[in-house]
C-alpha cells in the first residue's frame, strides 16, 4: 500500500469512527508517534487521549481529502475536518499535515489547522486532551 493511501486509510478509520479503539490507532500509529500541532505536542499516549477527547466531544467526524501529495514515505495532506457536536452544532476546521512514516507505521505528524467555522470553544478540537 502506498504511503497516501495508508494515511487516508488511518484518517478515515480511526478519526471518522464513532467508536474509541486504541487498538486500532496501535495498527496505524507508531508507538514512538510525535505529532506537533498549532505549537503544542503530542506523543503516542498523548494522541490517544486526544482521540478520547474528540469522541467525547463530538457525535460525528467527516474528513474530505482537499489535495495530497506523497514522496517516499512523505505525505502531505489538506483535508478539511467537519464536526457535528451532540448538541448539533458543528465545526469545520482545514487541517495542513505533513505525515511521516516508517515500515508502514506514522512515526511523526506536523499540522496546522485552521478553523473556517464553530464555536471559540472548538478552535483546539486539533490539539485538545
Amino acid at each position: 500500500m502506498k504511503a497516501a493511501q495508508r494515511i487516508e486509510q488511518a484518517l478515515q478509520q480511526i478519526v471518522c469512527q464513532p467508536e474509541h479503539d486504541e487498538t486500532l490507532i496501535a495498527e496505524y500509529f507508531s508507538p514512538h508517534y510525535q505529532q506537533w500541532v498549532d505549537g503544542k505536542s503530542l506523543d503516542f499516549d498523548g494522541f490517544v487521549q486526544h482521540m478520547a477527547a474528540v469522541k467525547a466531544a463530538t457525535s460525528s467526524v467527516c474528513i474530505e481529502i482537499q489535495a495530497i501529495a506523497e514522496n517516499g514515505n512523505e505525505v502531505l495532506t489538506h483535508h478539511r475536518v467537519s464536526v457535528v457536536k451532540p448538541d448539533a452544532s458543528e465545526a469545520v476546521i482545514d487541517v495542513f499535515a505533513r505525515f511521516t512514516l516508517c515500515e508502514g507505521m506514522i512515526v511523526r505528524c506536523q499540522e496546522l489547522t485552521y478553523p473556517l467555522s464553530g464555536a471559540e470553544e472548538d478552535r483546539d478540537l486539533g490539539s485538545r486532551r
